[in-house]
């Protein structure tokens, strides 16, 4: 009976391990500053709030994205379809607008569930079916931390750990991570499972996975590019057996390669051109050591298995050999392309393989008798990294925790700027939900960066200033301080206004904290006062 249930148990087990933070945080709602009002943040406001803004388009109606985040005009696209394909599933099962939140979380709950049960096949058939051994690739994959640093917090000993500002390195967080990143790693592992199979040479099999690769360059670019990467190296190793995947293959790329066409031709243009213009402007910053030492103990292991594979010709390890070699060729590779930061391919979840490649070489040594003791040293270190892991990722938890605690006590600033995490006033939403209720959704507002990100989402409307996916965020935002800090004069701010199509102004505290006076109509007469409350005024032009 444990046998037969132990997969359901590990997978689910580990899914609410991941949700344990989102289920604190929920359980703490009521014990907000009475002046805020809770959402439920994943990850960081700024993204969370672009993906809602895209789930809402959705939800409306729309079957291609508007970038609501800048004000020039300009016709929708199929980048980051998923999230609007989630609204039309929200609308399907009724879920309002102001819940967008929901239909986010539900995906991460199920995309997890779909990931883990992937890796759990992957593993099973990785490992030749050895129950036991499946099993640990499994744990030994799911668990892979960073090295540890040792610290102590109120006398209770925890683990930190490298490169913890990226989320994807938290073994505890990426397992119910953002969706689109969810659905586009387990594309990956599903395509590198069947790509590295005889069930590829079925007919019909080829024309599928290539609509699924076409899929997976839609949700997430850099995942086909690491695919075909996979396709190549591992195709290499087939040595003359090779020939026989080359049609196969050459099917997948010609039906999924226009989804990278598709991408860099809208790329050029804007507004989709400033997703580009991002990584080139404020590239992610990668340092080799670093991230090294964030790979953590199944690093080097997972490279000894990868060596122990191939100096034993173990054809059925080739899938997971061609992952690790693939993966790490991107990372050096992509360093000499600004257009795209070698960070991203950390998100081709190469613990999966080092996982494997991990419990294979205990797996082979521990199986050879002339070295007893090593042999019981391989039997018993999967356990022992096992536990690291785990108490790794309960380390996570508590950080996770304290972090929720710190945002719930918080009241300063009234706004949140930069690296701040704080939940909204009730204030501040009030006045956006006005917006929503006395506008076209198609109307411009005008207001500082954190308004900006939030309107999208409340109201539905278009912005000046929002995100970085702003078309000239940066010179936008130098002449949005100009306006509101009065230095433009009466004439040029109503001209300026005018000109940029602009519908109402929200001032609020970033607002206000700008300019230094509470009424803005004082020093710009002609804006008209539409709604009030202790914090927001929302004006109109005459």
């Amino acid at each position: 009976m444990v046998r037969t249930y132990i997969w359901s148990v590990l997978i689910v087990g580990f899914l609410f391990f991941s949700l344990s933070s989102t289920f604190y945080e929920l359980k703490r709602s009521g014990d907000l500053q009475p002046d805020r009002q809770f959402e439920l943040v994943h990850n960081f406001p700024t993204d969370y709030n672009f993906y809602l803004s895209r789930i809402r388009e959705g939800l409306e109606g729309n079957w291609t994205s508007v970038e609501r985040y800048t004000s020039e005009s300009h016709s929708g696209s199929f980048i980051h379809e998923m999230y609007i394909l989630m609204g039309h599933v929200g609308t399907w099962v009724r879920v309002p607008w102001h819940r967008a939140g929901d239909i986010y979380h539900v995906a991460r709950v199920v995309l997890s569930f779909t990931l883990l049960a992937l890796i759990a096949e992957f593993c099973k058939e990785s490992l030749g079916g050895k129950r036991y051994w499946g099993v640990l690739g499994f744990m030994l994959a799911v668990t892979a931390s960073s090295w540890s640093k040792l610290v102590y917090v109120d006398g209770v000993a925890r683990f930190g750990g490298y490169m913890p500002w990226w989320s994807v390195m938290d073994s505890l967080q990426r397992i119910t991570f953002i969706p689109h990143l969810l659905a586009g790693q387990a594309l990956i592992v599903f395509l590198i499972m069947t790509l590295a199979t005889n069930k590829l040479l079925r007919s019909g099999n080829s024309i599928f996975l290539g609509i699924l690769a076409f899929v997976l360059g839609l949700v997430f670019p850099p995942g086909l590019l690491f695919v075909y990467c996979v396709m190549g190296v591992y195709a290499l190793f087939q040595g003359k057996g090779m020939w026989k995947l080359v049609t196969p293959y050459i099917l997948v790329f010609l039906i999924s390669v226009p989804s990278l066409v598709y991408l860099g031709l809208m790329t050029q243009v804007y507004p989709w051109k400033r997703l580009v213009e991002v990584d080139t402007i404020r590239p992610l910053p990668f340092d080799y050591i670093e991230y090294a030492k964030a790979i953590g103990p199944m690093g080097p292991i997972g490279l000894i298995g990868l060596i122990w594979a191939l100096f034993r010709k173990e054809k059925a390890m080739y899938p997971v050999v061609a992952w690790v070699i693939s993966w790490i060729s991107l990372l050096f590779v992509f360093k000499f392309v600004p257009a795209q930061s070698p960070l991203r391919f950390s998100e081709m979840i190469p613990h999966i393989p080092l996982g494997i490649l991990s419990a294979y070489l205990c797996y082979q040594i521990g199986h050879l008798g002339r070295l007893s003791y090593l042999s019981s040293l391989m039997k018993t270190m999967p356990m022992v990294l096992i536990a690291f892991g785990l108490f790794h990722m309960y380390s996570s938890f508590l950080w996770q925790k304290d972090f929720i605690d710190h945002k719930i006590r918080a009241t300063t600033p009234l706004v949140p700027t930069g690296s701040y995490v704080m939940y909204p006033l009730k204030d501040f939403i009030a006045a956006i939900v006005f917006i929503q209720d006395s506008t076209l959704r198609d109307a411009i507002i005008l207001s500082e960066s954190t308004a900006g990100n939030y309107i999208p989402v409340y109201s539905g409307n278009r912005v000046y200033l929002g995100h970085d996916n702003t078309v000239r965020f940066e010179s936008k935002k130098e002449e949005a301080k100009q306006f509101f800090s009065g230095i433009m004069s009466v004439s040029q701010a109503k001209v300026w206004l005018n000109e940029k199509g602009i519908s109402r102004v929200y001032y609020g505290p970033q607002e206000q904290e700008d300019a230094g006076f509470k009424d803005l109509s004082t020093k710009y007469p002609f804006l008209i006062n539409r709604y009030t409350n202790p914090h927001v005024t929302v004006y109109s032009m005459e």
